[in-house]
C-alpha cells in the first residue's frame, strides 16, 4: 500500500478566486506567487490513479482566518465522504481563535482524522504560546494527531520557509508530550540531531514526513534518518500538488534504503498510525 501522508486540496471557491485569498492571506500569497498549481479532490484522485497511490492524507491550507479554516474543513470532509477508500482528511484550525477547540471537536464529528498542516508563521500564532493549549488539549482528547509545518534553519531561502526550526519544534513537542505529532518536511532536520541523547528521546515518539525533500535534501538524507530514528518514524509525504510521489520513491531507491524499510515509509507507517 502506498499512502501519501501530505497533500493539499482547496475548496472550489478558493480555487476560483485565488486573488481574493492571496490579498487576505500573506503566507498563501507568498507560496503561490510563482503560479504554484492548486488541487481539487478530483484532480488529486486523478494524480493518485496515475501514480498508483492507494490513499492520501488531505490537508487544505493553514489559513490565518478561522472562517476560511472552517470552510476548508467542510470541503475536505465532503471530499473524504465521496472517496472513503482513497482519502483521509485532516482539519485545520486557527488556534488563537476563541472557537478553536470547538472547531477541533467539529472536525472530529465531520469524520476528519487529524489536524494539519498547522503553521505558526502562516497563521500568526507563537509556537510555544499558551494560547495554543486549548486546541491541543481538544485534539488529544479526540485522538487527533497534528501535522506541524517545520523548517530547516540553514540553506537556501524559499517561499514557505519559516521559524519552526528544530530547536523550537523540539520545545513544542516537549510542551505537548501527550500530542501525537507528525513533523512535516522532515521536522526541519530535527531527526538529524538524534545522535544527541536528549533529542533521540523526543524523536522516539514523533513522526516525520518527507514533504518537499527533493527541494531541500539530497536522497542520502534517508540513510541518516533510518540510522538515527528508524524507518518506522518516517512517513511518505509528497506535498502534492507541489510534487508527486514517484520522485520520492525514486529518492528512497537512490539512497539504497532496504525494501522492507521502503514499505514502511511508503505506506505501512501511515496505515498503522491512522488505522487505515
Amino acid at each position: 500500500m502506498i499512502v501519501d501522508a501530505h497533500v493539499h486540496i482547496l475548496p472550489d471557491r478558493v480555487r476560483g478566486d485565488l486573488n481574493a485569498v492571496t490579498a487576505a492571506e500573506p503566507w498563501f500569497a507568498a507560496c503561490h506567487a510563482r503560479g504554484q498549481r492548486v488541487a481539487s479532490a478530483e484532480s488529486l484522485i486523478a494524480a493518485m490513479d496515475e501514480h498508483s497511490v492507494d490513499r492520501a492524507v488531505c490537508f487544505s491550507w493553514p489559513f490565518a482566518s478561522a472562517a476560511l479554516c472552517a470552510e476548508a474543513n467542510d470541503y475536505v470532509a465532503a471530499a473524504c465522504r465521496r472517496n472513503p477508500d482513497r482519502l483521509v482528511g485532516f482539519g485545520v484550525v486557527q488556534p488563537l481563535d476563541p472557537g478553536a477547540a470547538a472547531e477541533v471537536t467539529r472536525c472530529a464529528r465531520l469524520g476528519l482524522r487529524g489536524i494539519g498542516e498547522m503553521n505558526a508563521d502562516a497563521q500568526g500564532w507563537p509556537l510555544l504560546d499558551a494560547g495554543v493549549d486549548a486546541a491541543v488539549r481538544e485534539s488529544v482528547a479526540a485522538g487527533m494527531p497534528w501535522t506541524l509545518h517545520c523548517s530547516e534553519p540553514v540553506g537556501r531561502e524559499y517561499p514557505g520557509r519559516g521559524s519552526a526550526t528544530p530547536d523550537r519544534v523540539m520545545a513544542f513537542a516537549e510542551r505537548h508530550d501527550d500530542l501525537t505529532l507528525i513533523c512535516a518536511h522532515l521536522g526541519g532536520g530535527l531527526p538529524l540531531y538524534a545522535h544527541i541523547a536528549e533529542v533521540a528521546r523526543v524523536c522516539a515518539r514523533l513522526h516525520f514526513d518527507t514533504a518537499a525533500q527533493p527541494y531541500v535534501y539530497e536522497p542520502s538524507v534517508y540513510r541518516t534518518l533510518v540510522d538515527s530514528v528508524g524507518a518506522e518514524r518516517i512517513l511518505l509525504g509528497s506535498d502534492h500538488p507541489l510534487l508527486d510521489v514517484p520522485r520520492y520513491l525514486s529518492a528512497l531507491e537512490a539512497a539504497g534504503i532496504a525494501a522492507d524499510a521502503r514499505e514502511l515509509i511508503s505506506g505501512g507507517n501511515a496505515a498503522r498510525l491512522l488505522q487505515l
